[in-house]
């Protein structure tokens, strides 16, 4: 299953590189980075923890998604939609 997690990530996000993997008291910590040279104080690395090294894993990557999106710039501007009850029906017909 880890194997498996690993590999998703490696498609899904190929600009993405596990920064670290540590065991500590229990859980373990996956961080992963764009930019793995920079020192860890600088980088802005995406880290989850679980009790299972799999789903860790998975819990970073679901937050690197997260951040993707979040930082994205929507793709068209969005128009505010007008409430139905500015609007009546009308029913106008002419049988002459």
């Amino acid at each position: 299953m880890t194997q498996a997690a690993l590999r998703l990530m490696e498609i899904e996000l190929p600009l993405w590189k596990l920064r670290r993997i540590a065991y500590d008291e229990g859980e373990w910590h996956c961080a992963m980075s764009r930019q793995r040279e920079l020192p860890e104080w600088l980088d802005q690395a995406v880290e989850a923890r679980h009790s299972s090294l799999t789903l860790a894993i998975l819990g970073a990557y679901i937050e690197t998604i997260g951040q993707i999106e979040a930082s994205r710039e929507p793709s068209r501007p969005s128009v505010p939609q007008a409430s139905a009850q500015q609007y009546e029906p009308l029913y106008c017909e002419n049988f002459a």
